[in-house]
C-alpha cells in the first residue's frame, strides 16, 4: 500500500488520549478521595471500587488505541476510510 502520510494526523490522536485519560484519572482520584475521606460502607466501598476500576479501563483503553493509531499511521493507513 502506498504511503499517503507525512506524519500528520498523529498530534489530534495524542491530544484526545491525553484529555481522556487525564479526565478519567482525574474522576478515579476525586472519586476516590471524596469516598476514603468520610465514613465508608462495605456496599458502598465495593461500588466506589467497581467504577474507579471502569474509569481506569477506559483510561488504559484509549491509551491502547493511541498506540494502535499509531502503527497505522506507521504503515500508510491514514486515510484508509476513503477508500469506501
Amino acid at each position: 500500500m502506498r504511503k499517503t502520510t507525512s506524519g500528520k494526523g498523529f498530534a489530534g490522536s495524542v491530544v484526545v488520549t491525553i484529555l481522556v485519560a487525564g479526565f478519567m484519572f482525574l474522576l478515579t482520584g476525586a472519586m476516590l478521595v471524596g469516598y476514603f475521606g468520610g465514613l465508608t460502607e462495605p456496599f458502598a466501598t465495593g461500588v466506589v471500587l467497581f467504577v474507579a476500576f471502569l474509569y481506569l479501563a477506559i483510561a488504559v483503553g484509549v491509551v491502547i488505541a493511541l498506540f494502535q493509531r499509531f502503527k497505522e499511521i506507521q504503515k500508510g493507513e491514514e486515510e484508509d476510510a476513503k477508500h469506501y
